[in-house]
């Protein structure tokens, strides 16, 4: 899985803020850069004076980038129309085809012969029109796939949606990229975050990165620029076989704080209810460092997203870490230790069998 930023030239950082940002990811771990040359508000004339330098800094570090392109960007550029080996020139590793372009056409991209990446629109793609593109002869191993971000409330597409189209690629073994937004440094002219899926708009960009590493989604882009150091570290360092959840609160009791120091793994026969950590009775009850018992305490409701541990009522199920994915009612044998985030009871539905999770402390 690869994790890649979003760069705007002739918006609202200056070319300076954006070699920073490159340097920045660069170091969090991310390879991919994503840009556009056909946004109606920005500076054309900043972007062309500019690109040059970004496209230098991203070769110096090996990093790829692919340009979002309209049969207008030709214009732009001041390349000859059809001419794939202009962009090569540039720097670029590819280039997304927004609109514009026949299947023929796209076919004929496709088996270029400067390894020119063709990325395909994974939102608007339709069975007809790939169908149309391999019956053109398209190369599959020279194409991808990336879905739109939406700067507009509203308007992002649904999970639906995004695994219906994902289908269509799979199919092709193409691999797809889509974006989350950022709750902070949004993108003008609407400022209201560049998400693929609508429902992740103002959601904590780590919860909203798995969530979509989760749906299946290959490559991971920050829509958004610039990401803060922080959130370039937390994106980085995702893993698609461990979801992590936030925690909005945890007990004060330090008899509890070796469950947030390791990683846990749901019963491979996971349980309708709650998740279950195989390890918390181990963490808890008989390790090195400790022998204890787990003493009633905040035997309360339980919410979706509570974390919960049995008590020493529960006899051998003593020490056992529980998630709520439902609301359940108080027990005196089990104590209430911690909340998720909102954001973080979306990835509940995420953890199967075998699946391995992270406790965070925001």
């Amino acid at each position: 899985m690869a994790r890649g930023i979003s760069i705007f030239l002739g918006m609202d950082y200056s070319l300076a803020d954006n070699l920073e940002y490159i340097k920045n990811a660069y170091q969090a771990g991310f390879r991919q850069i994503f840009t556009s040359l056909h946004i109606p508000e920005a500076d054309y004339a900043q972007i062309i004076s500019q690109f040059e330098q970004v496209l230098n800094l991203a070769k110096q570090l090996e990093m790829r980038v692919i340009a979002d392109i309209s049969p207008n960007a030709y214009a732009y550029l001041g390349i000859v129309a059809n001419d794939l080996g202009a962009f090569k020139r540039l720097g670029l590793s590819g280039i997304r085809l927004d609109y514009g372009f026949k299947p023929e056409q796209i076919a004929e991209y496709s088996n270029n012969s400067e390894g020119l990446l063709i990325e395909l629109n994974a939102s608007t793609a339709t069975a007809e029109f790939i169908t149309q593109i391999m019956a053109a002869g398209a190369n599959p191993a020279n194409l991808s796939a990336c879905h739109n971000y939406y700067p507009r409330k509203n308007t992002g597409i649904g999970v639906d949606a995004l695994l219906r189209k994902n289908a269509l690629f799979k199919r092709y073994n193409i691999p797809v990229s889509a974006f989350i937004a950022l709750t902070e440094a949004k993108r003008g002219p609407l400022y209201e975050g560049l998400p693929t899926l609508e429902f992740t708009r103002d959601m904590s960009p780590r919860i909203a990165g798995q969530i979509l590493l989760q749906l299946g989604i290959d490559n991971l882009f920050i829509g958004d620029a610039c990401a803060s150091v922080g959130i370039l570290t937390q994106i980085g360092q995702l893993e698609t076989t461990v979801i992590e959840l936030e925690l909005a609160k945890f007990s004060a009791n330090s008899c509890y704080a070796e469950l947030l120091n390791g990683t846990h793994t749901n019963r491979p026969d996971a349980a309708e209810e709650v998740v279950r950590s195989q390890e918390s009775r181990l963490m808890l009850l008989e390790n090195s460092y400790v022998s204890r018992k787990i003493n009633p305490e905040c035997c309360t409701l339980r919410p979706r997203g509570s974390v919960c541990v049995d008590n020493l009522h529960y006899l051998r199920y003593s020490g056992e870490l529980q998630i709520c994915k439902r609301d359940l009612p108080a027990d005196q044998r089990v104590n209430l230790v911690g909340e998720l985030t909102a954001d973080s009871c979306y990835l509940l539905d995420y953890i199967g069998d075998n699946q391995q999770f992270k406790l965070i402390l925001r």
